[in-house]
């Protein structure tokens, strides 16, 4: 595999003093992530993880003072004498990195929150957004798109129960759904997940639910797919294949749990994606009018290197997506070796940034390119291919299984798995000692 240019680590915090006491809460804190993550936490036990995993946000992305309004201070800085103007810049920079971090940790807090509650109380989501707000001075607008999340939550929620209410009879929910007449001597069990309807089958009939989707059916040979319903109010539905022979081959998931649940990741990351897309629009041209106007060489670079790292940082999530769900059915050995044909390959499915890269528009702009292939290549592809790395290094070195290690960093951007890494590293070896 190619060599990349390796983007700078941020600084790691101040290491906590080691003692037995340091040690076993940190054990503990550990055993509580993975708990989290298999769904066996009470109340109070999560909240106080949550609480634990705020302060370590508190600690390793220091507050801003006021609100920061990237709009309101970039307008400010352009105004300012040529003399003043790189001064600003450099503050305005290491705002607004402090602040997208923030904004990122806020929709993880979120989804956790949901996770671990399907009818959690909105005030107490509300309530998440107005705390951190209150440390990294989210404005209006930034409010308003947290807020968009939960709201997009609610509704999918809402048209599930409702769907489910009006048809409780399965057979009939099948029908309304996929537009699918099964024999009333076909067996299914249905339940209702976060955002879907949860179908199991036996093979033949969750294949003839598949040919009702989108995709067209290769083989029967499948453990489990996501669809939409045909209605006009889309209700998102998953199907299990519950033939045994199928699960026998799924031997890390022979229930099919793991399969719903990287399901439940793909409805989840389609619904943030689509906030995302009605954040800064689908429209790149016009997302790229301030760039392609500005005449200051220096504020056009800060104009373009935010807008690349948000469309980074939402295709990150779509790669992290994709590598833990694969670790479902193959090793890392594997995946290492299959990272370039997957996320470095323009003719790949899983090359989210590729449209950004050969926007015409800006096909004969020499900044437009640098810095594409600075932050969109080099830094995009060190990124991934570090976190990985890490990865493989915190299951052979610290003994992990692959689905402990993915439960300790689920709530981590890629970008931070190194990091987050290294520390479970240094305190596994204190332990040991």
């Amino acid at each position: 595999m190619r060599g990349f240019e390796t983007p700078p680590e941020q600084p790691l915090s101040p290491p906590i003093e080691k003692s037995e006491n340091t040690t076993a809460q940190y054990s503990k804190y550990n055993e509580l992530k993975v708990k989290e993550h298999f769904g066996r936490l009470n109340q109070e036990s999560f909240d106080n993880l949550l609480r634990l995993d705020f302060q370590e946000q508190l600690r390793d992305n220091p507050p801003i003072e006021g609100v920061f309004s990237p709009e309101d201070e970039l307008a400010k800085i352009k105004l300012l004498p040529k003399e003043q103007k790189r001064e600003a810049l450099l503050i305005f920079k290491e705002n607004l990195a402090r602040q997208r971090e923030a904004l990122a940790a806020c929709r993880v807090f979120i989804e956790r929150n949901i996770e671990f509650n399907h009818d959690i109380p909105k005030g107490k989501l509300m309530a998440l957004i107005e705390k951190f707000s209150a440390q990294y001075g989210f404005d209006d607008r930034q409010k308003q798109t947290a807020a968009q999340l939960i709201d997009g939550y609610y509704e999918n929620r809402q048209n599930v129960l409702d769907i489910r209410k009006q048809f409780p009879d399965d057979h009939q929910l099948i029908s309304e759904l996929i537009g699918v007449n099964l024999d009333r001597d076909e067996k299914l069990n249905i339940s209702v997940g976060p955002m879907t309807i949860d179908i199991r089958a036996d093979g033949i009939n969750a294949s003839r639910l598949h040919k009702k989707t989108e995709k067209q059916v290769i083989s029967s040979l499948f453990g489990g797919f996501a669809s939409k319903s045909i209605g006009e109010i889309p209700i998102y539905y998953i199907v299990i294949n519950e033939d045994k022979w199928i699960r026998m081959g799924y031997k890390d998931d022979p229930t099919g749990e793991k399969t719903i649940k990287h399901e439940y990741e793909h409805q989840k990351n389609q619904l943030f994606r689509s906030v995302f897309e009605s954040q800064f629009g689908k429209d790149v041209t016009g997302d790229l009018w301030d760039y392609h106007e500005e005449q200051d060489p220096k504020v056009k670079r800060i104009i373009l290197g935010e807008f690349f790292a948000k469309r980074r940082a939402v295709a990150l999530e779509q790669t992290k997506d994709e590598i833990t769900a694969s670790l479902y059915d193959r090793d890392l050995q594997t995946l290492r070796k299959q990272l370039e044909r997957f996320f470095f390959n323009e003719n790949s499915p899983y090359d989210y940034l590729g449209y950004l890269r050969k926007f015409e528009m800006f096909e004969n702009d020499p900044l437009f390119q640098e810095m594409s292939e600075k932050m969109l290549v080099r830094e995009y592809q060190a990124i991934i291919e570090k976190a990985v790395d890490s990865y493989a290094k915190l299951v052979r070195r610290g003994g992990y299984s692959t689905q402990e290690a993915t439960a300790l960093l689920t709530d981590k951007p890629l970008s931070d798995w190194p990091k987050t890494i290294s520390r479970l590293l240094e305190q596994k070896e204190f332990t040991v000692r």
